[in-house]
């Protein structure tokens, strides 16, 4: 499995346990290889911190919430961040990747804010 798949397998958890409520462990259990280390690594880092990530893309959200954006769009913002926090790849792959996911299979004119969010987050 590639990057841009693990990455894929990561949001798809994601979303699913986003749309479902449904356990974060199960959802990857569900569907998804578990033995890759990225996936693992993100899945467990997601797990632990999902409060201080939201709480950041909210810091970076104007006029709105995280609880308003799209599941996809949480998903995809979840995933991007725990990967720049890990620093599993350079921040602009991350950010160029999470864009090209977001114009697949999110709204139209959601890559705009999601590259804008992901670019101001941990800016030093």
């Amino acid at each position: 499995m590639n990057r841009h798949e693990a990455r894929l397998h990561v949001i798809f958890a994601l979303y699913q346990h986003l749309l479902l409520n449904k356990d974060l462990n199960e959802c990857f259990l569900d569907n998804f290889e578990t033995d890759n280390e990225i996936v693992l690594a993100l899945k467990e880092d997601i797990k632990n911190n999902v409060d201080i990530y939201i709480d950041e893309i909210n810091k970076h959200l104007k006029r709105w919430s995280f609880d308003r954006l799209s599941f996809i769009d949480q998903a995809i913002l979840l995933e991007a961040c725990s990967e720049i926090k890990l620093n599993l790849n350079n921040k602009n792959i991350v950010i160029d990747e999470a864009i090209i996911i977001a114009k697949e299979y999110s709204d139209d004119d959601s890559y705009k804010y999601i590259n804008g969010v992901l670019d101001n987050l941990w800016k030093q």
